[in-house]
């Protein structure tokens, strides 16, 4: 894994300080959270809580190696929420509504979000499967889960169509383990098994008709090149792209897969999939923003897309071991 080059960026303040400015005694375990101000209520590290007047801000949710969600304004990086209710957070995708869904591999469920939301407003029951993954189909709402799960028992696809309470899961024994998923703006479905070591990265694709997965190869920039740590599948609004370190953009026409092009990614790492910004339906995004893990940094970069090159901003402030990524876009009412 590649070493981020940001260090951490520490904003914890102290509610024992202000306590004691009025003469009172200090209270345990509480803090003021980055932006916060300070004639807010101070909120209990292990509560959920989310600051007020979120409708119009782009939020960014990031799924952390402790157990919690931790909530952004994209464009100022200031946090104001942390979400408490999970066992072990991965992956997480978001609607055109701005619901965000977060897969709970542990709990073997996937809770869904409204916006800036403190409450679970649905709650998806994987079992006996482990979601790792997700994504939105943006013509019917349908919700995508990749399963990893351990060595006596195959991963698979589960797929719940909007409104139903059971989903309907697909296998595949060349993937077995299924790390990464994405909808084209079509309903087409590409997925992975990721970085498989030593077994081989392998690829299937679902068409919006279909009812079974379909075995495919997906090129790379270099015809020897194996594809060798696969972290996940997005749809940047033009092209799937595919999660390597560095972002490789590939068309898929009637279960044909095409190299199209790569964003080189400097700083980046292999800790879990990217999140492409894009909130213009029908174009391609214009920034990327991932978690990185270095040998003593967690933080979640933000690059130009698809220019790449260096982070154009490191988040750390609220960040342990960051895995899942995902943008819930401002409310347009």
């Amino acid at each position: 894994m590649m070493t981020n080059r940001y260090g951490h960026l520490f904003a914890l303040a102290a509610a024992a300080t202000m306590l004691a400015a009025c003469g009172g005694a200090p209270m345990q375990g509480v803090a003021v959270p980055q932006g916060a101000s300070s004639q807010r209520r101070v909120r209990p590290q292990h509560r959920s809580w989310m600051d007020l007047g979120l409708a119009k801000q782009d939020l960014l949710y990031v799924s952390n190696g402790n157990s919690e969600v931790t909530v952004y304004r994209y464009w100022q990086h200031t946090l104001v929420g942390v979400l408490t209710q999970f066992t072990q957070p991965k992956g997480e995708c978001a609607d055109s509504a701005g619901n965000v869904y977060i897969t709970d591999s542990t709990a073997q469920r996937i809770l869904e979000f409204a916006h800036g939301g403190t409450k679970p407003i649905k709650s998806f029951d994987d079992s006996p499967d482990s979601p790792y993954t997700c994504s939105i189909d943006p013509t019917t709402g349908n919700l995508a889960v990749a399963n990893q799960d351990g060595t006596s028992q195959p991963g698979s696809i589960a797929i719940w169509k909007k409104g139903s309470s059971s989903p309907t899961r697909y296998t595949d024994s060349l993937l077995y383990y299924f790390e990464g998923c994405a909808y084209d703006a079509n309903g087409n479905l590409l997925v992975t098994n990721g970085s498989r070591y030593p077994y081989g990265t392998y690829f299937a694709w679902l068409s919006k008709a279909g009812n079974k997965l379909i075995n495919i190869t997906v090129p790379g920039p270099d015809p020897s090149r194996a594809w060798g740590y696969v972290q996940g599948i997005q749809w940047d609004g033009k092209y799937f792209a595919i999660d390597d370190y560095y972002i490789y953009r590939i068309a898929l026409i009637h279960g044909q897969a095409y190299y199209v092009g790569e964003t080189e990614l400097d700083a980046a790492g292999s800790n879990g999939p990217y999140w492409i910004y894009n909130n213009k339906p029908g174009t391609q995004g214009t920034q990327v923003v991932g978690g990185v893990n270095g040998d003593e940094d967690s933080v979640v970069n933000y690059w130009h897309y698809p220019s790449g090159g260096e982070p154009i901003f490191g988040l750390s402030h609220g960040i342990d071991n960051p895995f899942g990524v995902t943008v819930s876009l401002k409310q347009q009412k």
